[in-house]
C-alpha cells in the first residue's frame, strides 16, 4: 500500500441540488390580480354612474345598507343587507291605467333631471297629469322665457333639449300623441299679416319635428293643434309668459270629432 504523497490533498467536492422555489409567488400573483380587477370594477362604476349613485354605492361599502333608491331593488337591504328582494315589475306600457302612466312619466322625468344638469331648470317648469282624454305633458314658460321669445315660434334650446330626452320615453309607449301649442293674450299689430293662431301652429309645429327627428313615428301623431289664447294657463293674468306653453297629450280615450279648424 502506497503512503499518500507529500504534499498532495484530497479534494472533495458536494454539488448541492437546485431548491425547490415553493408556491409563494403564486399568491402573490393572485393577490395582484384580484387588486387589479377591483381598481378596473371602481374605475368602471366611477365612470358609468351619476354623483348620487356613486355616495350611495359609497354608503352600501361603509355600513352595509342600501337606501331607498333606483340602485335599491325594492328598497334595498335596509335590515338585512344579504337579502335582496326582487322589485316589482311595472306593467307594460299598453297595460298601463291613467295613473301609473303619470307615474311612469314623472318618475323619468325626474330621473332626467338627475342625470342631465343642464336640463335640470327646465324639467322643472314639465306637469305631467291625468285628464279625460288622456295624459297631459305641459312645459310652462316662466318670465326669463326658458320656452320661447314673444311672439316667436323658434324653440329656446332648453325645450328643445328636453323635446329630444322626451321622444324615446314617448317612442316606447303606443298612445295617439297630440302636440297643442298656446300663447298668451298679446296681439300682433295689424300689418304684421300674422295672428296668435299662427303663431301657437307653428309652436306645435316645431314641437313635432324635433320629436320626429329623434325617434318619434310621425303615424303616432295624429293631431298638431294651435289654440291660440284661448286657453289661458292665467287666465287673471293673460299677458303673462305663464300663457306661453307646449301641451303634449297621449289620448288614452278614444278621440271626438275634430272641430273646424279655425282661421284668422
Amino acid at each position: 500500500m502506497s503512503a499518500p504523497q507529500p504534499g498532495r490533498k484530497r479534494v472533495i467536492k458536494k454539488v448541492a441540488g437546485h431548491g425547490h422555489h415553493g408556491g409563494a409567488w403564486k399568491i402573490a400573483y393572485a393577490d395582484f390580480v384580484t387588486a387589479m380587477m377591483a381598481l378596473f370594477m371602481v374605475l368602471w362604476l366611477l365612470a358609468s354612474t351619476d354623483q348620487k349613485s356613486r355616495e350611495e354605492i359609497s354608503n352600501y361599502f361603509r355600513t352595509g345598507i342600501l337606501p331607498d333608491s333606483e340602485l335599491a331593488m325594492n328598497g334595498g337591504a335596509t335590515y338585512v343587507p344579504s337579502i335582496i328582494e326582487k322589485a316589482p315589475v311595472p306593467p307594460p306600457p299598453d297595460k298601463q291605467t291613467l295613473d301609473d302612466t303619470v307615474k311612469s312619466l314623472q318618475d323619468a322625468i325626474a330621473h332626467l333631471a338627475e342625470n342631465h344638469v343642464d336640463l335640470a331648470e327646465m324639467a322643472g317648469k314639465i306637469k305631467v297629469v291625468a285628464t279625460p282624454e288622456g295624459v297631459q305633458i305641459e312645459a310652462n314658460d316662466d318670465d326669463a322665457g326658458m320656452l320661447f321669445d314673444s311672439a316667436s315660434s323658434h324653440l329656446k334650446p332648453a325645450l328643445e333639449g328636453f323635446l329630444r330626452e322626451l321622444a324615446p320615453m314617448l317612442t316606447a309607449r303606443s298612445e295617439p300623441v297630440e302636440i297643442q301649442g298656446h300663447t298668451d293674450a298679446s296681439k300682433f299689430s295689424r300689418g304684421a299679416g300674422k295672428t296668435n293662431w299662427e303663431l301657437s301652429f307653428e309652436r306645435a309645429t316645431e314641437a313635432r319635428k324635433i320629436l320626429e327627428r329623434n325617434g318619434l313615428d310621425p303615424g303616432r301623431i295624429n293631431a298638431v293643434i294651435g289654440r291660440g289664447s284661448t286657453q289661458l294657463a292665467a287666465p287673471g293674468q293673460p299677458y303673462s309668459p305663464k300663457n306661453r306653453r307646449l301641451t303634449i297629450l297621449l289620448r288614452m280615450t278614444p278621440s271626438a270629432p275634430s272641430a273646424p279648424v279655425r282661421q284668422p
